[in-house]
């Protein structure tokens, strides 16, 4: 328990993640007081179908909170302004009140979107060049409003507005629907050169311009806390809130992202490799999705593994749902390098274009009667670490960063993890201090530059206190892993469905 006694003015920054939400404070000193996580589901209704509840969304939130107040004696008088990052791609239907129109939502890897209905006139390969949206197509809310329309005309019919994730959990704080640059650019309706919503897009789609909020940059203030969102929270009333930013921006912020060419690896449910520039790194060929930043004139340009944290979890609830993380990614040390032959392809939840899209799926190959638990745990850290290696070289190769590679998140908390990664990535790798703080940092630097109390976002570098190194010790060990996976990759590859949206 921390007693802050006379700290100074205090942030409370939130992350909505896909597993739930982190909570922390923060101070002007760059410095995090405390934290806290409350886990939410996510259910599997169909194929291609990933929901939850926003409720469940605004429970976290406010049991983080109180929770963060019970083992900080003295925050609650001395928190300053609110922030929040959250997952990208959100949709959440609301009506003309700005109440639910459905008790749950797609989430950003929900494949329901229906591009056809959209890319008529408008060819597909131009709609990523205006937007930047490397993503499949059927996972923007721009053509899931499509599936929305067709799924359900009487819902439809109710939804005023489609809203992102920490958008809704704004308007839930405030009364006030607004939305910032970095979480308008993952509408699929967004135009990165204008930096404002492309009128024709929304022609094609068929949706009025004020489907989507209004966009304010990340550090403004959109309204302040309302008397029955502070007494669900537990604070006092008239707390500044500002607009804050998706998580893909925030954690780039939090993540050293502050400066050109900045280059890191988030290692979570979801794992991918960032670059932050002054211009969009657009490529038809690899796809990278480019978000605008939260540091205005800036962008965060990245290639994704969707289903990183998310396999090994599904690997461990299915060989041994009793055993902790840790402990599960430890068995893999009684494997070897290119774990005896078994590869693992990484795409349980679709992958990127160069993968076959979104209706790519994954699997083991190579698997044989002397494969035992050890190997398949020890294939699936590989192939993760595998499908981030192509990623970064095209990063690399497309924006011309040679900055070193900074990892953060869940998946950095593990030495033989990381060790693999060095190994297979064939670069030192750094990791900070900040751990998996790094998208709440984002969102507290966000509040600190509304409140006026930092006057620069770079202000946020100074978290990432005796940044490690970890340097390869065997890179060639994994030279026939390497050609494994690629080929297990490539065949996998040929068995996706043709269309975007699978069956």
């Amino acid at each position: 328990m921390t007693d802050l006694g006379t700290a100074p003015d205090l942030v409370l920054a939130y992350d909505l993640g896909t597993g739930g939400c982190k909570a922390s404070l923060w101070t002007p000193a760059a410095t995090m007081l405390a934290e806290t996580v409350v886990p939410y589901p996510t259910s599997h209704p169909a194929p291609g179908r990933n929901e939850q509840r926003p409720g469940d969304w605004w429970d976290a939130v406010a049991a983080s909170t109180r929770h963060l107040l019970e083992r900080s004696p003295g925050a609650r008088a001395r928190i300053a302004g609110v922030a929040l990052s959250g997952q990208s791609l959100g949709a959440v239907q609301v009506d003309e009140r700005g109440e639910l129109v459905a008790p749950t939502t797609p989430i950003w890897s929900d494949t329901r979107g229906r591009p056809d209905a959209v890319f008529g006139d408008i060819p597909e390969a131009e709609w990523y060049r205006r937007t930047g949206n490397g993503f499949g197509a059927a996972l923007y809310p721009l053509t899931k409003a499509a599936a929305f329309r067709a799924e359900d005309a009487v819902a439809w019919a109710r939804t005023r507005h489609l809203v992102g994730s920490k958008d809704w959990i704004n308007l839930r704080l405030t009364g006030e629907l607004a939305t910032d640059h970095s979480m308008a650019s993952g509408s699929g309706a967004y135009d990165l050169a204008t930096g404002d919503y492309d009128d024709e897009l929304l022609a094609a789609a068929e949706l009025p311009r004020d489907v989507f909020p209004r966009i304010v940059p990340s550090s403004e203030r959109v309204g302040s806390l309302t008397r029955g969102a502070a007494e669900a929270l537990g604070l006092p009333s008239g707390i500044p809130v500002f607009a804050g930013a998706v998580d893909n921006a925030a954690m780039a912020l939090g993540s050293r992202g502050t400066a050109e060419g900045r280059i890191y690896a988030a290692l979570g449910s979801s794992s991918w490799i960032t670059v932050t520039s002054a211009q969009p790194v657009i490529d038809e060929h690899a796809r990278p999705y480019v978000f605008a930043h939260a540091i205005p004139g800036m962008f965060v340009s990245a290639l994704s593994t969707f289903s990183s944290g998310t396999s090994l979890e599904w690997l461990r609830a299915t060989l041994a749902p009793g055993v902790g993380t840790a402990d599960f990614i430890g068995l893999a040390a009684d494997s070897a390098a290119g774990a005896r032959g078994v590869s693992f392809v990484p795409t349980l939840a679709g992958g990127t274009p160069l993968e076959g899209g979104s209706g790519a799926r994954g699997g083991f190959t190579g698997l044989h009667l002397g494969a035992g638990p050890a190997d398949l745990v020890r294939a699936c850290l590989e192939g993760i670490a595998f499908s981030l290696d192509r990623s970064l070289a095209l990063m690399r190769e497309l924006s011309g960063s040679r900055e070193p590679l900074l990892i953060t998140g869940g998946g950095s908390r593990s030495p033989l993890w990381n060790g693999i990664y060095a190994d297979i990535l064939r670069s030192p790798l750094q990791r900070s201090t900040v751990d998996q703080q790094a998208a709440t940092l984002g969102a507290a630097t966000i509040a600190l530059v509304g409140l006026g109390l930092w006057d620069d976002y770079a202000r946020a570098d100074a978290a990432h206190a005796g940044l490690d190194e970890i340097a390869p010790t065997s890179p060639e060990s994994y030279a026939g892993a390497r050609d494994r996976f690629d080929a297990a990759v490539s065949a996998l590859g040929s068995l996706t469905p043709t269309q975007e949206n699978p069956s």
